[in-house]
């Protein structure tokens, strides 16, 4: 082919099809010397070897597709805003579980109410194509079980999103810190492995916890009025 594959490839990702998109990725890879076309003969269009790797399509504010990219995630609700941001911190799938680790953790205090708010949040970024619903992890990929599988759930199977437009991800990790995507991906993989790996442990700490404490002299005088 003319075009080489790697680059159909990156414009198919990141333009999805959009012929404006298109033509600003083409004419920004110009600009910035990645792409050079050939009066001569021979392939019409010569890519720079490893280009497309540091390419940082963030700063490409100055068009119609970065800035309408940026304009609708400040769109966004706060959670909704936060739920987007803390999605381009994972490669793969991810639950709702993954997301509530960082913002409103079961093992911080948060209440049932606040993780219907984040699902809320998740279901109105499907609708709008940002995030989609995956099938779940095969059994030899890293988010599988293996050999510890979780107990059935009394109401339904787990969920899993995914982020596949790379527009979307490129220019909402650009708006999060270095320092916090390592908290949301490290807050995630403790919640993980709280759930598959220490849940006797866990039950039995929030049963001792639920168990009334009787101070010691309080016993004491009640054993004398019996």
């Amino acid at each position: 082919a003319a075009v080489p594959v790697e680059l159909r490839h990156f414009i198919s990702e990141v333009t999805l099809g959009n012929p404006l998109y298109i033509r600003e990725t083409l004419d920004q890879l110009m600009e910035d010397q990645h792409l050079r076309v050939n009066q001569t003969q021979g392939a019409p269009v010569s890519l720079k070897q490893g280009a497309l790797d540091r390419i940082e399509i963030a700063a490409w504010n100055h068009t119609q597709m970065v800035g309408g990219t940026v304009c609708l995630l400040e769109s966004l609700d706060p959670i909704e805003a936060a739920a987007l941001k803390m999605s381009t911190c994972f490669e793969g799938p991810f639950t709702l579980p993954d997301l509530a680790a960082s913002s409103c953790s079961q093992w911080g205090g948060a209440t049932h109410f606040d993780l219907l708010r984040l699902y809320r949040a998740t279901q109105k970024l499907i609708k709008m194509s940002i995030i989609d619903m995956v099938d779940p992890p095969t059994a030899n990929s890293p988010r599988s079980t293996g050999e510890n599988p979780l107990p059935e759930r009394p109401y339904g199977t787990t969920q899993y999103f995914q982020m596949h437009n790379v527009l979307v991800r490129t220019v909402g990790a650009a708006m999060v810190l270095e320092a916090q995507k390592k908290s949301v991906k490290r807050n995630a993989l403790i919640d993980r492995v709280l759930k598959q790996d220490l849940p006797d442990r866990m039950t039995k700490l929030a049963a001792k916890k639920s168990l009334q404490h009787i101070p010691w002299y309080y016993e004491r005088a009640l054993r004398r009025m019996l």
